[in-house]
């Protein structure tokens, strides 16, 4: 038998995308540590639909990753439902959501005002923002404006431009999601 070179392992993820590094994005297991790591697996899913303890979840995260393998349906819907739960303990983060997004309301109308006219003042773009939002959740007067423009722009300057994201929220589980079919295409009668 051949010395196996440094680079067969190349050979085995032929094919696998591959991380900034080069690595594989995920391993083909050798049978028997592919046998080890489904049993932990199995023990983690056990548990985790026994009693919801999110240490089972986590415990399931950590072992995917340290074997680099793709998280199965249970585990991504286990961390859907713990973050689901998460959110909804904590009320403050839809508050957190409306908030920021009537901040980043206000500061595209103020950039857009001034974008439109290059030549406009700032107090100008604020009173143009008050028109464009009036009658809106993001309605106020010039100096909100003004404040939520600089607070909005000191963000995106330094990097926390995150604040203002929205998550996309579905209420399916991620199963369903998965199992749906768009209905079939008509066939236009010529």
């Amino acid at each position: 038998m051949a010395a196996r070179k440094p680079d067969d392992d190349q050979d085995d993820h032929r094919g696998i995308p591959r991380d900034a590094n080069g690595d594989p994005i995920f391993l083909i297991l050798p049978r028997g540590v592919k046998a080890s790591f489904n049993e932990q697996m199995a023990g983690c899913e056990a548990g985790w639909h026994a009693t919801g303890d999110p240490a089972f979840v986590k415990e399931a995260m950590i072992l995917v990753h340290l074997h680099r393998q793709p998280p199965p349906l249970w585990l991504s819907e286990a961390v859907c439902a713990l973050a689901d739960n998460r959110r909804a303990e904590k009320k403050g983060y839809t508050t957190r959501v409306l908030n920021a997004a009537i901040k980043r309301m206000r500061f595209e109308a103020v950039r857009d005002a001034k974008r439109r006219d290059r030549g406009t003042t700032w107090e100008s773009a604020y009173e143009d923002a008050v028109q464009r939002l009036a009658g809106t959740r993001a309605a106020g007067e010039a100096s909100t404006m003004a404040a939520d423009y600089k607070a909005v722009k000191a963000d995106l300057d330094a990097g926390r431009g995150g604040r203002y994201l929205q998550p996309e929220i579905t209420r399916k589980k991620l199963g369903d999601v998965l199992k749906f079919k768009p209905p079939p295409r008509r066939r236009s009668k010529r």
